[in-house]
């Protein structure tokens, strides 16, 4: 046929958007398109939402425990700074280490008594580790004794504001002489102990189990409540840009014997990234079912529209339209139905994603999915891949039709007409 294949896409074209064509077949073509374009949406925004989910865990881990974390399982640790050197120099990428020393203690509050976590902070390393003095959202980070900083949860369960007056409930106020008459370094030991605080600030790590249970007071303080001198219990690490967490843990681990333990970010929640990941994999391969489902639609379409063209398709046979020119004709019109719908898939998922980016206007409750709202990341790559899928199905669906009507003989299309 004189033009060859520049004559395939303006017959595809033509084939599509004639007006003489059957008005049932157009609707059966725009539910094509909508059917792809509905796959593609859905896995579009609900990629995005399952890479935000991530996302959003991952600041708030490392916003909390900085990139590694070094703790004691056993006593608290007496030679800090022989330690810290001692990190610094199995892994060099180190930039900072924060010292911080933890236990389990009861607050009580004006409206109740809850469980918490008691944590002494550095403030001259805690900043340049940690995201701890950026999620303030009232007041300030404790400095002086008596003072402390609340997680934003557990406040509002004890009922405590920033100015209010609680009471902090240690089950065990630190070290005793055993039988031989030498002290043990054991938190857990001694007599109870009430020590009176008034609530310097609230702080919201963005993550329930971290608001919930979290209270901080300066690390000197917390020593002396708990008569610990200058041991501590954690050191928080913050890693050099592109240095990985995960080798760095395992220098650790492999250095440091018990009572040590050292893991990383994706370590302190191993199971929930890793449901995350496979969440994530299950729910893109249901989704893309959605597509292979329009990509039927894509085949009943092209079948009825050879029945529709029959005579039209023999006449330019005829004409000398080769079968290659046949077969690449109706691929193209596929491939075409496939690429407005994932046009129009790809938009609007990218734009619904923007907005629920920037509104937050979906709330989740907070002590169920971790967070309290619904956080979108685009990755743009996963975006690409997500087109060429839908593309690629489209294709495949065409090659069927498109083989049937490259093998008709013209003779077949004229013969009764």
């Amino acid at each position: 046929m004189a033009g060859g294949q520049s004559a395939v896409p303006i017959l595809a074209k033509r084939f599509l958007l004639s007006k003489a064509s059957d008005g049932f077949l157009s609707l059966i073509a725009w539910v094509s398109v909508i059917g792809v374009a509905l796959g593609v949406l859905a896995l579009t925004v609900v990629t995005s939402v399952i890479n935000g989910f991530e996302g959003e865990l991952v600041r708030v881990i490392t916003g909390m425990n900085g990139d590694v974390i070094l703790y004691s399982r056993g006593d608290p640790i007496s030679d800090p700074d022989q330690i810290e050197d001692r990190v610094r120099k199995v892994v060099p990428e180190t930039m900072v280490v924060a010292r911080s020393f933890t236990t389990e203690i009861m607050a009580s509050g004006p409206n109740g008594v809850a469980g918490a976590v008691l944590e002494g902070i550095d403030l001259q390393t805690v900043g340049q580790v940690t995201a701890v003095p950026q999620r303030l959202v009232s007041g300030r980070l404790p400095q002086a004794e008596g003072e402390v900083t609340l997680g934003a949860s557990l406040a509002e369960r004890i009922g405590a504001i920033s100015g209010s007056q609680v009471r902090l409930i240690l089950p065990f106020s630190g070290p005793i002489e055993n039988a031989s008459g030498k002290s043990r370094g054991d938190p857990l030991a001694g007599s109870p102990k009430v020590v009176n605080a008034q609530v310097v600030g609230i702080v919201r790590m963005g993550m329930y189990e971290y608001d919930s249970k979290f209270m901080f007071m300066s690390l000197p303080v917390v020593q002396k409540i708990l008569n610990q001198g200058e041991k501590v219990t954690t050191f928080k690490l913050k890693l050099k840009p592109g240095a990985s967490s995960r080798v760095a843990s395992d220098r650790l681990t492999d250095n440091f014997g018990h009572p040590f333990k050292s893991k990383d970010w994706a370590q302190l929640n191993k199971n929930l990234f890793y449901a995350i990941k496979l969440e994530k994999v299950v729910i893109a391969i249901i989704l893309t079912v959605i597509v292979i489902v329009a990509a039927f639609n894509v085949v009943s379409t092209l079948m009825m529209m050879i029945h529709d063209k029959t005579k039209e398709i023999a006449i330019l046979k005829a004409m000398g339209l080769r079968p290659d020119q046949s077969f690449g004709l109706f691929c193209l019109i596929g491939v075409g139905m496939g690429a407005v719908g994932t046009a129009f898939g790809v938009g609007i998922g990218v734009l619904v994603c923007e907005i629920l980016k920037r509104t937050h206007w979906i709330d989740l409750p907070p002590d169920i999915y971790y967070i309290g709202f619904l956080p979108v990341v685009v990755v743009w790559r996963e975006i690409g891949l997500i087109a060429l899928l839908a593309l690629l199905v489209a294709f495949l669906s065409t090659i069927y039709p498109a083989r049937q009507v490259s093998r008709r003989s013209p003779l077949d299309g004229l013969r009764y007409e």
